[in-house]
């Protein structure tokens, strides 16, 4: 089943985010301590201005993807739905849980361009991260990311 987070699923998110943290390739994100002020109202900020969205199965929280609704740095009136984490666990991937969240995202990314209140929406992929066609999803690549380490 695929849903819309709410405030009840706080534990759930954040378990999640600890679990995306320590598989980045990056290693300052390993072990991560939070600010649990910090973390609810940044959740909370992603449910009423973007999504987080809840893969389940047998009724266990299994995957997420979360975005939110930020302003272009260089044209603020430029407003872009980023997606910021997009994970499912272990035990549940090569299923088609990851490709339901990425459905979700994209119908609800469409909502809020029909509607005026995004431009456009992103996808990140990590590079550990299955490898497979975004640009037959109608997905076009614009920038990499890279991470200097000497």
């Amino acid at each position: 089943m695929i849903r819309h987070a709410g405030l009840k699923d706080y534990e759930i998110v954040m378990k999640m985010m600890i679990d995306f943290a320590n598989a980045a390739p990056f290693s300052a994100f390993h072990d991560p301590k939070y600010n649990h002020n910090y973390i609810t109202n940044l959740i909370t900020g992603f449910i009423k201005k973007g999504c987080i969205i809840i893969a389940e199965k047998d009724g266990e929280a299994k995957g997420m993807l979360i975005a939110g609704i930020s302003s272009d740095p260089w044209l603020p009136h430029v407003q872009i739905l980023r997606e910021y984490a997009w994970w499912v666990e272990p035990d549940a991937r090569h299923t088609a849980l990851g490709y339901k969240l990425l459905v979700e995202y994209v119908k609800f990314g469409k909502q809020l361009k029909e509607k005026g209140i995004i431009e456009a929406f992103t996808l990140t992929n990590m590079v550990e991260s299955p490898d497979f066609n975004l640009e037959k999803y109608g997905w076009r690549e614009v920038e990499t990311n890279y991470v200097y380490e000497g």
